[in-house]
């Protein structure tokens, strides 16, 4: 049949493609328009005669309130002395709104990152090298603990600074461990701590649990998807049998060596030891994670993979709690931690860069403060605080680790103030601190496409939680297009004369 005249002579499946890849193009054009026009916006009044600093961040609740009074003693002191107003606004998907924003040429002052932003926000060239202004201001590379201050780098420049930082522990309760003291003793395993290695998790794990006359769980040692159905953390597996995120002789992301193999094995077996169907039946009756109905709050769970921010958890919704904090078990036992921080950093086209600055050089080298709440009564965290045991005046802290001690979690500096960790609130902090500084510390690896390498990775973990796929199979197939990715993104950076990673 000819085709009439005017008609397109693409096959239809292509005008279908074409059709789609412009209706997203017309989507992604749309929504940054929107961005700039009615993106996050301060709501409130601004003052006139100050340069006012946009600063985008993700906290709310507490550690939202506690940015907040922070900026106010800038705003109050040093903003004031120099005309520079910080103005804190809240937003949720702070990393594809900050990308948009950039590319719109409208992005805020400064913006609170995840860790695993930095490497690929400087690869794109949307985050501003703050190398010449450390230097400029004596804040060298040795101010910073090792690991965190590795993930504000690229290419040996820092297009971050650490704001609060943060490695991941085992939480326990203790009071379970002693009503399953015997059962415990029998396997093998001591009650009286926790379990080094993943083997011994296992025991635990086998151990400690009920269920009901229907033989549905009521009650597990440990759920590795907790506080969702992959975890936050699910990554992190191959970390636990000593492996790492990239292998720098080979160049890339070695997905299906033996230390991911044998991590998400460890998932497999576990799940398969109390059938997927009762355990994904018993992670469905949970309740939200930020909550007092919270599995660890409520004994429904005796363990979980968390952040010091935990305690604070602990403290506010089920302080009677008897809980203990340990290294997370490991393949042979080793302290091996992962480690992320809120990262702070100047997107390239800030309006206003250079006050920016100030308060990011306030927080580092101001002299220590006192942060004084708004309320009546004394405030804990702000006019006192608890060192052993005694109420004793807050002490005075540099306005970074004033943040830290108030979030509940560990110091970036190499250095922390005495008081800081003398009266700091939680109780692991010692072991958080210990984590972070040791040789076997690790976070996410500085590569430009390590979001979607992380996401191809994720699909291969759903698919060895949800069915039985083989897992080294599964893992090849998985190592097949992440060296995909791997090669397309070294290409990109070459074309633009860039070095790989």
């Amino acid at each position: 049949m000819p085709i009439p005249a005017g008609a397109s002579r693409m096959p239809v499946a292509t005008r279908v493609k074409h059709a789609a890849n412009t209706a997203l193009w017309v989507m992604i054009v749309l929504a940054t328009v929107a961005l700039i026009a009615f993106g996050p916006r301060s709501t409130h009044p601004l003052p006139k005669d100050r340069t006012v600093v946009t600063y985008w961040e993700k906290w709310t609740d507490f550690e939202g309130v506690q940015m907040r009074d922070l900026i106010q003693q800038f705003n109050q002191t040093v903003g004031a002395q120099k005309g520079v107003y910080v103005d804190y606004v809240v937003t949720t998907q702070i990393d594809f709104k900050t990308l948009v924003a950039v590319a719109g040429g409208n992005p805020p002052d400064l913006v609170g990152l995840f860790p695993h932003n930095v490497a690929s926000f400087a690869a794109r060239g949307a985050l501003e090298d703050l190398t010449p202004r450390l230097d400029a201001a004596g804040i060298g590379r040795d101010m910073f603990v090792p690991i965190y201050q590795y993930g504000c780098t690229y290419h040996d420049r820092m297009y971050a600074v650490p704001l609060t930082p943060w490695s991941l522990a085992l939480y326990y309760n203790k009071d379970l461990f002693e009503e399953f003291r015997d059962a415990l003793a029998a396997a093998g395993v001591d009650a009286d701590r926790a379990p080094a290695t993943l083997e011994e998790l296992a025991v635990y794990c086998r151990v400690m649990y009920r269920e009901d006359e229907r033989g549905n769980l009521t009650m597990m040692a440990f759920v590795p998807g907790l506080p969702e159905t992959l975890g936050w953390y699910w990554h992190t597996w191959p970390l636990w049998y000593g492996g790492e995120f990239w292998d720098e002789d080979r160049g890339r992301v070695p997905i299906s060596s033996e230390p991911f193999v044998r991590g998400l094995q460890w998932i497999r077996d576990l799940t398969d030891a109390f059938g997927q169907n009762r355990v994904l039946r018993f992670e469905s009756g949970l309740a939200n994670f930020n909550s007092p109905d919270n599995p660890f709050m409520t004994g429904t769970v005796a363990m979980v993979q968390q952040g010091p921010w935990f305690a604070h958890m602990i403290q506010e919704y089920a302080p009677e709690i008897n809980y203990g904090v340990a290294p997370f078990p490991t393949g042979d036992g080793s302290p091996i931690s992962y480690n992320g921080q809120d990262a702070l950093a100047i997107p390239v086209g800030a309006a206003h860069p250079d006050e920016a600055w100030i308060f990011i050089q306030w927080l580092y080298t101001a002299k220590p403060i006192h942060v004084r709440s708004k309320a009546r009564e004394p405030q804990f965290g702000y006019d006192f605080a608890y060192q052993n045991g005694a109420r004793v005046p807050m002490p005075a802290l540099r306005p970074v680790e004033w943040l830290c001690w108030n979030h509940y979690k560990n110091s970036p500096l190499a250095e922390p103030e005495p008081a800081f960790l003398a009266t700091h609130p939680n109780p692991a902090i010692a072991v958080h601190e210990r984590l972070a500084r040791s040789s076997f510390a690790k976070t996410d690896p500085r590569i430009p496409d390590w979001t979607e390498i992380h996401e191809e990775f994720k699909a291969a973990y759903r698919d060895i939680w949800g069915s039985p796929v083989p897992v080294r199979e599964r893992l090849k197939d998985c190592q097949r297009s992440v060296d995909t990715l791997v090669d397309l993104a070294r290409r990109r950076q070459e074309r633009y004369g860039l070095e790989f990673p």
